[in-house]
């Protein structure tokens, strides 16, 4: 995806979260759309957000700053090719961002393994998440209702996925 001529891409790169992140990261918890592994991430405890963060998460940096997580999840067996990916930008950032970062973390993936599908999970009450899955190309394959509470309301789930054709 090109970015439009108002909006120029960043270059990304990632890195393990680190001690050194944790300031950024809990700043982006603050934000009330920061969906990452919670529907109410601006509610959660400092000790709540470290149990959301493991030794899998990445801090998404655009031209160096951190602007986001990602988490990827074998789902099944390890070497099955089926990873769940949790990811998710700050507020502030472009919409044009959201579907080129989900395509830059894809192709890392592709590119240090076998990936024939992923599978990312959208509450339908995140009108940015659908957004991005959708203008990046996903497949969405269903709902699965009333399985998260948001804002004191019973939300669904989303599922998005992408397949690849297997190697071997």
């Amino acid at each position: 995806m090109t970015a439009s001529a108002e909006i120029p891409l960043p270059r990304w790169s990632a890195r393990p979260y680190a001690a050194p992140d944790r300031e950024p990261v809990l700043a982006f918890f603050t934000e009330p759309d920061f969906h990452f592994r919670t529907a109410q991430p601006d509610t959660r405890s400092e000790a709540e957000i470290d149990a959301l963060l493991d030794e899998g998460t990445r801090v998404l940096l655009a031209d160096g700053e951190p602007v986001g997580l990602y988490a990827v999840e074998d789902m099944g067996s390890e070497h099955g090719s089926h990873v769940q990916l949790d990811l998710r930008l700050r507020g502030s950032a472009p919409g044009a961002w959201w579907p080129a970062a989900l395509e830059e973390v894809l192709r890392g993936l592709r590119w240090g393994r076998e990936l024939v599908r992923v599978t990312v999970r959208v509450g339908s009450y995140d009108a940015r998440g659908l957004a991005a899955a959708r203008a990046a190309g996903l497949t969405e394959e269903g709902t699965l209702g009333d399985v998260e509470l948001h804002d004191g309301v019973r939300s669904g789930t989303v599922f998005f996925s992408r397949i690849w054709a297997p190697t071997s």
